[in-house]
């Protein structure tokens, strides 16, 4: 275990380390869980990871924050970014935006380089960006998207139609898969397989399948040595081996 997370660790460092910033969006069925989680695994090997939240203010409630302000206080001009943030759990900021970022992304550029300006004068460098959820409008085509399925009719039917909507809006055509909830991994497979052949055939698009995440109702971040705990590190070796196309960075 202790070698696997070394290695985990250099090929991560060996990545973000070519690059300023780093940006992924996670949606779907458990989205908030996996955003965390992938958080603190990045943060736990010396990443400095900002997780920006657009569901509702479901991640600060899911670690137990109170979120009195955001995003779009700061565009009206009512509060600094700093007072926004809030601190998560192994060094991890927390920024929500529900309503702010729909407000950015309407404004010309990318709404990143923005954010990455308001941040610079207190000289916090976040070189991870997780989004959890989808930005607003063509804004997603910044970031290469993770889509959380779970074996259940509804997610499926939630999950594809994000997928239409990005083909068309979007232009996006690739999209990364991590199955949770499912019974196995040979289940996990076979939800993956179903999904990804209906949107090859319909959104000519194709879908990467990253993992399994074993279900774990114990607390909202998975102990490091459980089974779900090793699941988002083999997800993060995952999301390497998808190479530079898994990843998209811009210049902080």
């Amino acid at each position: 275990m202790r070698d696997a997370l070394a290695d985990q660790a250099s090929g991560l460092r060996a990545l973000f380390g070519r690059r300023a910033r780093t940006t992924l969006s996670v949606a779907g069925d458990g989205a908030t869980a996996v955003t965390l989680n992938l958080a603190a695994a990045l943060a736990r090997i010396g990443q400095q990871v900002l997780v920006i939240d657009t569901m509702k203010g479901e991640a600060a409630t899911a670690l137990g924050l109170k979120a009195r302000f955001e995003l779009a206080h700061v565009l009206a001009g009512d509060r600094q970014l700093r007072d926004v943030l809030l601190a998560g759990p192994e060094g991890v900021a927390l920024l929500p935006a529900t309503r702010g970022l729909p407000r950015l992304a309407e404004g010309s550029g990318p709404w990143q380089d923005r954010v990455a300006a308001w941040l610079d004068p207190w000289g916090t460098a976040f070189n991870v960006w997780l989004v959890n959820g989808l930005p607003p409008g063509g804004a997603a085509t910044d970031a290469p998207v993770l889509f959380v399925l779970a074996p259940t009719a509804d997610a499926l039917t939630a999950a594809y139609a994000q997928m239409k909507t990005l083909a068309r809006v979007s232009r996006q055509r690739e999209f990364r898969i991590v199955v949770r909830r499912a019974k196995s991994e040979t289940a996990a497979l076979a939800t993956y397989h179903n999904v990804a052949a209906t949107a090859r055939e319909f959104l000519s698009a194709r879908l990467d399948y990253c993992g399994y995440i074993p279900r774990d109702d114990s607390a909202a971040l998975a102990d490091v040595r459980s089974p779900c705990g090793r699941a988002f590190a083999r997800l993060a070796e995952s999301l390497l081996a998808a190479g530079a196309d898994g990843i998209t960075a811009a210049a902080a």
